[in-house]
Order: structure tokens, then sequence, then C-alpha cells
């Protein structure tokens, strides 16, 4: 059976209560019990000292006879029912501390000491009963039987009804956030202003909301953008092949035909590794395996393979290496195609006569890598975009020139290495990409 919160935090409070109750009880029964005896034990030393000034040696008692005189005269004085005993001296001088003792069935407290009177050693016992005393424990142990579970009782109610008073805000948030769903996350909950634990929930539930939000907004844009791609190259491969199977045509008119669908197939073929590289991204599954990586030779990889495409485009394409060692724990397969986006990024957009330089500078424990050109640069409001899916820059660096996910990718990658890409530019200056692994 499940017990609510409410439930369980009442049956914790009558516990801690109880415990507190019985301590208390406890520690209140001790105290009166002492301080009962503590009452008698005074009346006893009385007893005794006058006891003393009237039978002691200050008494001048010179016979027995005339101390049973005086000790009869002290009885009758006594009006509470004490009991004196008078006898002999035999051994050592009596305890004198108040002890309690069972007489006749009765509970005593016995006080005791030696008297010399008369020319003789007498040992005195003064005992006083108990049944005041005792009834009064008595009564108050019979009082904290009734008052602790009717005290428990009340206090079990009151923190039951203080608990769901206390958690009710939590049933309206919880009542709030089931009506929330997919189709109006924009929908936030009310914050009290508490400056408790419960605005603090609700203030987190709503940044969680907000983050919830975001990345279904992504998911739609990601999947409207995606869906766009793939329509025009399906357009075409449909329109390429019914316009092939109207009539009859030469066999050149057939082969320009399948070379159009073999690109347009190509180009999708691309945009769908590029969509599972994302999506495998997204679910931690991108498979780095880091290993002892020489970047020095790495770049000179790159630039050697971009070489004849910078030559085409007039653009001066150079690798700047370390002179000592530079190496860091990476997936070169990963960090080569980190390289070849950004290369390929830099080579699109620097016009003839500019240069693109590649570059690895080793630091303590690291190595940063840096692709630079001097192109068009990237405007100031689309600098924090550019890491976005399906984002194009435009006008300045253009759209229709791929699909606007190599740099996804690329950060992406950089993000599995635990780390991140870097932009900075200026337009019409230029744009500098790096990453420290």
């Amino acid at each position: 059976m499940r017990i609510s919160i409410r439930q369980r935090l009442t049956a914790w409070y009558a516990a801690a209560l109880l415990l507190g109750l019985a301590l208390f009880a406890f520690g209140m029964w001790i105290a009166l019990h002492e301080r009962v005896l503590a009452g008698v034990d005074a009346r006893l030393a009385l007893r005794i000292r006058g006891l003393q000034t009237a039978l002691g040696a200050e008494a001048e008692i010179s016979d027995r006879a005339q101390l049973d005189k005086e000790l009869g005269e002290f009885v009758r004085e006594v009006p509470d029912g004490s009991v004196i005993q008078v006898r002999g001296a035999a051994g050592p001088p009596p305890a004198s501390a108040p002890h309690t003792q069972l007489i006749d069935g009765r509970s005593y407290r016995v006080a005791a000491t030696r008297l010399e009177t008369a020319g003789s050693s007498f040992d005195a016992e003064v005992a006083m009963p108990l049944e005041d005393a005792l009834a009064i424990l008595q009564d108050f142990r019979r009082l904290l039987l009734w008052m602790i579970p009717g005290v428990l009782l009340v206090a079990c109610l009151g923190g039951y009804w203080l608990s769901s008073r206390a958690l009710r805000p939590v049933d309206e948030i919880t009542t709030v956030a089931r009506s929330i769903g997919v189709q109006n996350l924009s929908q936030r909950l009310a914050v009290p202003q508490t400056g408790d634990e419960l605005q603090r929930m609700a203030q987190t539930w709503n940044e969680v909301l907000a983050r919830l939000e975001i990345s279904v907004q992504r998911i739609r844009q990601f999947t409207s953008d995606a869906s766009h791609e793939l329509r025009t190259p399906l357009a075409l491969i449909r329109a390429t092949s019914e316009l092939a199977l109207r009539r009859d045509r030469d066999p050149e008119e057939y082969r320009a035909s399948l070379r159009q669908i073999e690109r347009e197939a190509a180009h999708m073929t691309t945009l769908t590794e590029s969509l599972l590289t994302l999506a495998r991204a997204d679910s931690g599954a991108l498979g780095i395996t880091l290993q002892p990586t020489d970047f020095n030779t790495l770049i000179e990889s790159v630039v050697h393979q971009h070489s004849a495409a910078a030559l085409a485009r007039n653009v001066t394409l150079r690798a700047i290496t370390a002179a000592e060692p530079a190496r860091a724990g990476a997936d070169e397969a990963s960090i080569r195609r980190v390289l070849l986006i950004l290369l390929d990024n830099a080579l699109k957009h620097t016009p003839a006569g500019g240069t693109i330089t590649v570059s690895a500078t080793p630091a303590p424990h690291a190595v940063t890598l840096a692709v630079e050109d001097t192109g068009d640069g990237i405007p100031a409001d689309a600098l924090p975009h550019i890491f976005e899916r399906f984002y194009h820059v435009d006008p300045a660096r253009g759209s229709g020139s791929g699909f606007g996910l190599g740099l996804s990718i690329a950060q992406a990658i950089a993000h599995a290495h635990g780390s991140a890409i870097t932009a900075t530019s200026s337009e019409g200056a230029g744009a500098r990409f790096s990453l420290t692994l």
C-alpha cells in the first residue's frame, strides 16, 4: 500500500513528537521524584535536629527516666505520623544519609543519628511515611499517561493539516504540469513568492520547460529544414524520371537524365549522412576514441589535400606547424573531418588573392588548432548562429552553398572531445575558427 507524503510527514512528525514527549515525561518524572524526596529529606533533617536538641548533650538529661519523658514529649509534638526509635548504641555510628525502607508493608524515608545523653550513647532513627509523596507521584504518572496520547493525537491532526496546507502549492504545480504538453510548452507555472523550496522548485520547473520548449522548437525547425532540403532533390529526381519516361529518347538523352538523377541522389546521400552524424552526436554515439595525435602532421596532410582546390581559386593555402611536437589525445579521423569542414568553408568564402592559414599551437597539456582566412567575414548579428543546423549566413556568406550542416557537425565533434569551436570575425576582415584539445 502506497503512503502519501502527507501521511509519511505526519507519521515522522508523530514519531518525533512521541519520542520528545517520552523524554520530557521521563525527565519530569525524575525531577518530581527527586523534588518530593528532597522535601521529605528536609523534614527528616528537621526532625533529626529537633531530636538532637531535645535529647542530646545540651538537654542535660541525667537518667533513663528523664530520657523516656523527654522522648515522649518530643513524639507528641510530631504531628505527621513519623516513627522515632531510640536504642542503645552498638557498633559504629549509623549512616546519616536518608534512605527508603519498607516497614510493616509501608514505605518510609529513614534517617539516623547517634546521641550522647544521660551518660550513654544511643542510636536514634526517624522514619517518615511516604504515602503522600507516592500518591503525588502516582497522580502525576496517571496525568502523563492520559495527556501524552491526547497531545499526540491533537498534534498529529494539526501536523496533517499543516502538511496538507504546506503541500497544497505542490498539488497546484502538479496539476498545471500535467496539463502542459508539446502543444502548449509556452505555458509556465505560477511562482509563489515565498523565498523557500517551493519557489525554487517552481522556478526550476519553468527553466526546464523553457529548455524543453527551445529543444522542441529546434527539433521542429530541424525536421522542417531537413524536409525542405530533401524535397528539392526528390522533386528533381522525380521530374527527370517522368520526363525521361514520357517518350522514347536516344541513349545520350537517357544518359544525361541518369547523370542528373545520380547527382541528386549523391546530394541526398550526403545530406542523409550529415543528418545521421548529427543524430549520433545527439545520442552520444559518435564513437570517439581518444589517442595521442600528432597535429603537425595532421594539418600538413589536410592542407596538402586541399592545395589543388586552393590553387584553382587563386587562394594561398599554408600550414603553420610548431617547432616542437604538437600532440594531444583526440580521434584523428574526427578532427581531420573538422579541419576539412572548416577549410572547405574558408575556401568557399575567400576571394581570389586571399590567404587561408591552418595552424597548430602547442601549450602546456593542450594544442590549439586554428583555421583563419582573409575572406569577407561574418556579420556580427550572424556570428552567434553559425553553428545552428541549416543556418546560412545571408548575404555575406551566401546561401545555397551546402546544407548549412558542416559547422554543426564540426561543433558536435568538438563537444564529443570535451571542447568547443570558437569563431571570431569582423565583417569584411576574415574569420578565425579555433579548437583547443
